[in-house]
């Protein structure tokens, strides 16, 4: 399998994991903030680093967003995964992170970067979830495959 079928891969079990946590947060009887505020992160973490990559100055805000938003910002988001994707992912971008300093990183490192950060984060999810004894989705790249008949 070659580089961009795995990325895209990459993006089809991020996006699916993301929604699956959407799905799940939303239908609790009462959504609590904490998962609600890391799903959000995820999402405008992206969009960041989106930015970052078109030249844009960074825009999104962290405030907490509802369920369509979410899904909505989610599957805009990997429509933008697969477009930096089909693009030259060896082009250098230049920015400066939330701290002030000043780095470089290629498309495909930044890509790499907001996989783990959503990987990281979906951990937290988990972990928020397993603390109460409660089930939880288990969004795993594994699962993914199994659960996609990949």
């Amino acid at each position: 399998m070659n580089d961009t079928r795995e990325l895209l891969r990459l993006v089809d079990q991020s996006v699916w994991a993301n929604l699956q946590w959407v799905e799940f947060v939303f239908n609790q009887q009462n959504p609590e903030q904490r998962p609600r505020e890391l799903l959000t992160h995820i999402m405008t973490g992206e969009v960041i680093w989106f930015d970052r990559v078109a030249g844009r100055k960074d825009a999104a805000a962290d405030s907490t967003m509802g369920r369509d938003e979410l899904v909505r910002g989610f599957h805009e988001n990997a429509a933008t995964f697969r477009k930096l994707i089909s693009g030259d992912v060896e082009r250098v971008i230049h920015f400066r992170r939330a701290s002030g300093e000043e780095y470089h990183a290629r498309v495909v490192d930044i890509l790499h970067h907001l996989f783990t950060h959503g990987y990281h984060h979906r951990g937290q999810l988990a972990a928020h979830y397993a603390r109460s004894g409660g089930k939880y989705p288990n969004t795993d790249h594994i699962n993914f495959l199994l659960v996609n008949k990949l």
